[in-house]
Protein backbone atom coordinates (compact mmCIF):
# COMPACT_ATOMS: atom_id res chain seq x y z
CA UNK A 1 0.00 0.00 0.00
CA UNK A 2 3.09 2.20 0.72
CA UNK A 3 4.03 1.63 -2.40
CA UNK A 4 0.56 2.90 -4.02
CA UNK A 5 0.86 5.93 -2.19
CA UNK A 6 4.26 6.92 -3.40
CA UNK A 7 4.17 5.65 -6.72
CA UNK A 8 0.44 8.01 -6.92
CA UNK A 9 2.22 10.83 -5.35
CA UNK A 10 5.24 11.25 -8.01
CA UNK A 11 2.51 10.68 -10.61
CA UNK A 12 0.56 13.63 -9.37
CA UNK A 13 3.91 16.08 -8.45
CA UNK A 14 4.96 15.17 -11.82
CA UNK A 15 1.68 16.23 -13.49
CA UNK A 16 1.72 19.41 -11.39
CA UNK A 17 5.42 20.11 -12.26
CA UNK A 18 4.35 19.59 -16.15
CA UNK A 19 1.27 21.91 -16.16
CA UNK A 20 2.87 24.57 -14.00
CA UNK A 21 5.78 24.35 -16.92
CA UNK A 22 3.38 24.69 -19.61
CA UNK A 23 1.22 27.07 -17.89
CA UNK A 24 4.29 29.38 -17.39
CA UNK A 25 5.76 29.23 -21.19
CA UNK A 26 2.00 30.00 -22.30
CA UNK A 27 1.48 32.18 -20.33
CA UNK A 28 5.01 34.13 -20.54
CA UNK A 29 5.05 37.76 -22.06
CA UNK A 30 7.95 40.13 -23.52
CA UNK A 31 7.16 43.66 -23.92
CA UNK A 32 8.75 45.01 -27.23
CA UNK A 33 8.84 48.68 -28.09
CA UNK A 34 8.84 49.67 -32.02
CA UNK A 35 10.04 53.27 -32.80
CA UNK A 36 8.21 54.20 -36.14
CA UNK A 37 9.51 57.17 -38.01
CA UNK A 38 7.38 58.60 -40.56
CA UNK A 39 8.71 59.54 -43.49
CA UNK A 40 8.29 63.66 -44.58
CA UNK A 41 7.83 66.00 -47.80
CA UNK A 42 8.76 69.33 -47.71
CA UNK A 43 10.43 71.38 -50.47
CA UNK A 44 11.75 74.92 -50.37
CA UNK A 45 12.11 77.38 -53.23
CA UNK A 46 15.71 78.60 -53.24
CA UNK A 47 16.65 82.17 -54.43
CA UNK A 48 15.56 82.88 -58.10
CA UNK A 49 18.00 84.54 -60.26
CA UNK A 50 16.10 87.61 -61.76
CA UNK A 51 18.03 89.68 -64.98
CA UNK A 52 16.68 92.46 -67.29
CA UNK A 53 17.03 91.56 -70.83
CA UNK A 54 15.60 95.01 -71.65
CA UNK A 55 12.68 97.82 -70.56
CA UNK A 56 10.07 94.77 -71.06
CA UNK A 57 11.95 91.10 -71.04
CA UNK A 58 13.36 89.50 -67.09
CA UNK A 59 14.66 86.35 -67.50
CA UNK A 60 14.45 84.45 -63.98
CA UNK A 61 16.24 80.70 -62.79
CA UNK A 62 14.12 79.44 -60.20
CA UNK A 63 15.41 76.09 -57.91
CA UNK A 64 13.04 74.20 -55.52
CA UNK A 65 15.09 71.74 -53.00
CA UNK A 66 13.95 69.18 -51.04
CA UNK A 67 14.37 68.79 -47.29
CA UNK A 68 12.05 66.05 -46.30
CA UNK A 69 13.32 62.13 -45.99
CA UNK A 70 10.82 60.87 -48.73
CA UNK A 71 11.04 60.55 -52.55
CA UNK A 72 8.94 63.58 -53.84
CA UNK A 73 7.33 65.29 -56.72
CA UNK A 74 7.70 68.89 -57.45
CA UNK A 75 5.47 71.51 -59.52
CA UNK A 76 5.64 75.37 -59.17
CA UNK A 77 3.55 77.67 -59.99
CA UNK A 78 4.45 81.33 -60.87
CA UNK A 79 2.26 84.07 -59.52
CA UNK A 80 2.94 87.45 -61.39
CA UNK A 81 1.40 90.19 -59.09
CA UNK A 82 1.59 93.87 -59.58
CA UNK A 83 2.54 96.08 -56.41
CA UNK A 84 -0.78 97.82 -57.27
CA UNK A 85 -3.18 94.84 -56.69
CA UNK A 86 -5.58 96.66 -58.61
CA UNK A 87 -3.51 96.32 -61.81
CA UNK A 88 -4.22 94.09 -64.23
CA UNK A 89 -2.56 90.73 -64.76
CA UNK A 90 -3.09 89.83 -68.05
CA UNK A 91 -0.49 92.01 -69.83
CA UNK A 92 2.21 89.84 -68.35
CA UNK A 93 3.30 87.13 -70.42
CA UNK A 94 5.26 84.10 -68.58
CA UNK A 95 7.33 81.62 -71.15
CA UNK A 96 9.26 78.78 -70.91
CA UNK A 97 13.10 79.06 -71.79
CA UNK A 98 14.87 75.64 -72.75
CA UNK A 99 13.87 73.52 -70.13
CA UNK A 100 13.78 69.75 -70.66
CA UNK A 101 13.70 69.02 -66.98
CA UNK A 102 10.41 70.81 -66.62
CA UNK A 103 6.74 70.39 -68.33
CA UNK A 104 2.93 71.48 -68.73
CA UNK A 105 0.09 69.54 -68.06
CA UNK A 106 -2.62 71.79 -69.08
CA UNK A 107 -1.30 75.41 -71.03
CA UNK A 108 -3.80 77.31 -68.87
CA UNK A 109 -3.51 76.17 -65.38
CA UNK A 110 -0.22 77.38 -64.30
CA UNK A 111 1.91 74.62 -63.06
CA UNK A 112 4.84 73.59 -64.11
CA UNK A 113 5.72 70.15 -63.31
CA UNK A 114 9.47 68.58 -62.86
CA UNK A 115 10.32 65.41 -64.69
CA UNK A 116 12.23 63.65 -61.70
CA UNK A 117 11.80 62.76 -58.13
CA UNK A 118 14.12 64.58 -55.59
CA UNK A 119 15.46 62.95 -53.16
CA UNK A 120 16.37 64.58 -49.33
CA UNK A 121 18.79 67.72 -49.92
CA UNK A 122 18.68 66.96 -54.06
CA UNK A 123 17.83 70.17 -56.13
CA UNK A 124 15.75 70.90 -59.54
CA UNK A 125 17.66 71.70 -62.64
CA UNK A 126 17.26 75.42 -62.89
CA UNK A 127 13.67 76.43 -64.27
CA UNK A 128 14.18 79.19 -66.95
CA UNK A 129 12.00 81.48 -67.31
CA UNK A 130 10.59 84.54 -69.52
CA UNK A 131 8.76 87.39 -68.62
CA UNK A 132 7.41 89.93 -70.90
CA UNK A 133 5.67 92.67 -69.35
CA UNK A 134 4.59 94.00 -72.86
CA UNK A 135 3.66 97.63 -73.41
CA UNK A 136 2.70 99.26 -70.41
CA UNK A 137 0.07 102.10 -69.80
CA UNK A 138 1.41 105.73 -67.76
CA UNK A 139 -0.86 103.70 -64.89
CA UNK A 140 2.00 101.26 -64.32
CA UNK A 141 5.00 104.23 -64.14
CA UNK A 142 5.64 103.79 -60.31
CA UNK A 143 4.52 100.18 -60.43
CA UNK A 144 6.73 96.95 -59.53
CA UNK A 145 6.05 93.51 -60.85
CA UNK A 146 6.77 90.74 -58.37
CA UNK A 147 7.01 86.88 -59.09
CA UNK A 148 5.82 84.85 -56.79
CA UNK A 149 6.97 81.11 -56.65
CA UNK A 150 5.10 78.56 -54.89
CA UNK A 151 6.36 75.20 -54.51
CA UNK A 152 4.38 71.90 -53.59
CA UNK A 153 5.92 68.92 -53.22
CA UNK A 154 4.17 65.06 -52.96
CA UNK A 155 5.69 61.76 -52.13
CA UNK A 156 5.93 59.72 -55.53
CA UNK A 157 4.60 56.35 -53.51
CA UNK A 158 1.11 55.10 -53.95
CA UNK A 159 0.22 58.07 -56.05
CA UNK A 160 -0.29 60.30 -53.78
CA UNK A 161 0.07 63.33 -56.34
CA UNK A 162 -3.43 62.17 -57.82
CA UNK A 163 -5.36 62.92 -54.69
CA UNK A 164 -2.99 65.71 -53.51
CA UNK A 165 -3.08 67.66 -56.81
CA UNK A 166 -5.88 66.42 -58.43
CA UNK A 167 -4.74 65.25 -61.23
CA UNK A 168 -5.39 62.05 -63.01
CA UNK A 169 -1.75 61.43 -64.65
CA UNK A 170 1.48 63.11 -64.44
CA UNK A 171 2.78 64.86 -67.21
CA UNK A 172 6.23 62.95 -67.98
CA UNK A 173 7.03 59.49 -66.55
CA UNK A 174 6.97 58.60 -63.56
CA UNK A 175 9.18 57.11 -61.24
CA UNK A 176 12.61 58.66 -62.89
CA UNK A 177 15.67 59.89 -60.85
CA UNK A 178 17.43 62.50 -62.71
CA UNK A 179 20.81 60.87 -60.20
CA UNK A 180 20.41 57.10 -61.06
Amino acid sequence: MKKKYIFISTVLLLLLLISGSTLAWFTHSVSINYDFKMGTVEVKVLDSVIKQDSDKEYKAEIKVQSLGSKKTYVRVRLIPQWSNPSFPIPNVKIELKDNSAWVRAKPDDGYLYYKYYLTNNEKTLSLKVKIDIGDLEPIYQDAQLTLKVVAEGVQTREEAWKEVWGIHRLPFTPNKSRNP
